[in-house]
Formats: C-alpha cells, sequence, structure tokens
C-alpha cells in the first residue's frame, strides 16, 4: 500500500516520485472498478486477536479480521484509554467500500455516519453498502462537528501531522480522533513525538499509542488463502503490482512483516471539552 514515509524520502526525481503517486491512484480506482474489491466489504488491514466483545455481522464474516480492526479502533482502544464513547456523529476518512462504516452502524446504531473516499468507483460502492450514511469526496468538508473521527491507514497515506491539521478542527467538543496506520519501516519513539507534537499544534491530548504489528501480521498470515484467491482473479500482468499491495509472500512487503521491521500503530486523541477554535 502508499507509505507517506517512504515518499517523503524517496530520492528518485519528482516526476518518478509522480509517476509512482498516479500509479497508486489509478490502482485504486482500478481495484474497486475491476478488482476483487469490487466484491468486498473492506480494502484495509485487519487485527487479530477477535476481541470478545467483538460479533461479527453474518455479510462480514469473510472479512471479520478487517471489521475487528474498526472494533479495536472505534471501540477497544477508546475504551482502554477510559473512553465511554456515545457519539452523535462519526466520519470515517478513507472508508473505501463503506465496510467500517457498515460496521460502527452496528456499534454506534443512532449516530449519523459520514465517509470520505477519493476514489470515485470506492464511493460509489460505498453508497451501496451504506445507504444511510454520507459520502463525501477527499476534499469536501465534513457535514458538521463530530463526536468520532476514525481513520483506518488514511493517516499513513496523508500523514499525521497533515490529518490532524485536517480534521481536528471538525471534532466537536470533546470529540475523539481514534486512528491506525503502517509505515513499511519507521520508529515507534520517534512516531509518538511526531504525533504527540502534531496534537499539541492541535489543541489534542494523546490518550494512548500503541505497537499493533504483531496484530496486523496475524491477520495477514490468516488471509492470505483469501488474498491468493482473490489475486488468481486478476489478468496475470497485474499480479505481481497486485502481490505487494496485499503483502503477500514473496514481496519486499511481506519480508519486513517476517523480519520484525514494520510500524504499525494505533493511537486515541481528544479535543478539549472546552476547546477553542
Amino acid at each position: 500500500m502508499p507509505d507517506f514515509l517512504r515518499a517523503r524520502r524517496d530520492r528518485r526525481r519528482p516526476l518518478t516520485r509522480l509517476g509512482y503517486h498516479l500509479l497508486d491512484l489509478a490502482s485504486y480506482e482500478s481495484a474497486y472498478l475491476l478488482g476483487p474489491a469490487r466484491r468486498e466489504l473492506f480494502f484495509n488491514s485487519g487485527y487479530l486477536p477477535l476481541a470478545r466483545d467483538f460479533l461479527v455481522p453474518p455479510e462480514m464474516e469473510a472479512e471479520a479480521h478487517a471489521a475487528m480492526m474498526y472494533h479495536f479502533v472505534a471501540r477497544c482502544l477508546p475504551a482502554e484509554a477510559g473512553l465511554k464513547l456515545s457519539p452523535r456523529r462519526i466520519a470515517d476518512i478513507g472508508c473505501g467500500p463503506g465496510g467500517g462504516l457498515a460496521y460502527m452502524a452496528t456499534l454506534y446504531p443512532r449516530a449519523a455516519l459520514c465517509g470520505t473516499e477519493r476514489a470515485w468507483a470506492g464511493r460509489r460502492l460505498a453508497r451501496q453498502h451504506v445507504p444511510r450514511a454520507q459520502i463525501l469526496g477527499a476534499k469536501a468538508p465534513l457535514p458538521g462537528p463530530c463526536d468520532l473521527i476514525t481513520g483506518v491507514g488514511t493517516p499513513t497515506y496523508i500523514g499525521l501531522a497533515a490529518f490532524l491539521a485536517r480534521f481536528a478542527p471538525q471534532l466537536s467538543p470533546g470529540g475523539v480522533i481514534s486512528i491506525s496506520g503502517g509505515y513499511r519501516q519507521g520508529d515507534h519513539a520517534a512516531l509518538r513525538r511526531e504525533l504527540e507534537q502534531a496534537a499539541r499544534a492541535q489543541q489534542l491530548r494523546l490518550l494512548d499509542y500503541r505497537d499493533i504489528a504483531a496484530a496486523t501480521r496475524a491477520a495477514l498470515e490468516a488471509d492470505i488463502p483469501r488474498r491468493e484467491a482473490a489475486l488468481a482473479q486478476l489478468p496475470a500482468p497485474f499480479r505481481p503490482y497486485a502481490r505487494r499491495w496485499a503483502d503477500l509472500p514473496g514481496t519486499p512487503e511481506y519480508e519486513e512483516y517476517q523480519r520484525g521491521e514494520r510500524c504499525d500503530f494505533a493511537a486515541v486523541l481528544q479535543a478539549a471539552t472546552d476547546r477553542r477554535d
């Protein structure tokens, strides 16, 4: 998957970097239009083991590991940080085909739902999967102050400081941002410092930060057969690139998991109850 940290440090010529960026953009659209993702609810990494209070809806059973990531971000992590959430409005940034919104609707059935997604094909799928949610383009303003903003993978692509600068002002007083992401290589201590600095600039408190690489690796290993079967449906020329996207065995991305180099994380932050914008 796209890696903001790698892109930032890439020493190739700007036009070459732009070419790879455009390839990623085209790949997202193609995945939702032509690839196996068009028949799935989720397009995010998973989390294992499953929590004891995790109840997977029947339609999500094949993607339970991916739904569990949203359970962890929207329920477990905030609860373990001492928060009792009862959000009136939830926004999922980078909602993909809408599985995360559909799952959070089961956690918080009274909440208004909003998702943003840059891929047109992804937005179309999300509207089909979650008709009650408002699905917006990536640059559209959110419909109102949010009590909970989630981002699974998206902060990695946007960058932590940029993500918080964009969405912290759209929190309600006491509102919560709960995120997960992953860098192919990184330093958790440095990443936490970066997040703390970005949080202070936006009047947020970092309540918890977790290294979740063991959980994402466990989910990847369990999901390899399903991913291999999905990739077998692609035309042969697309399979090598798709294997890298899927972090499958034989790719540098998979080997980084094996060597313990992945820097996968989750964090929960909260706005002040008397915040001043």
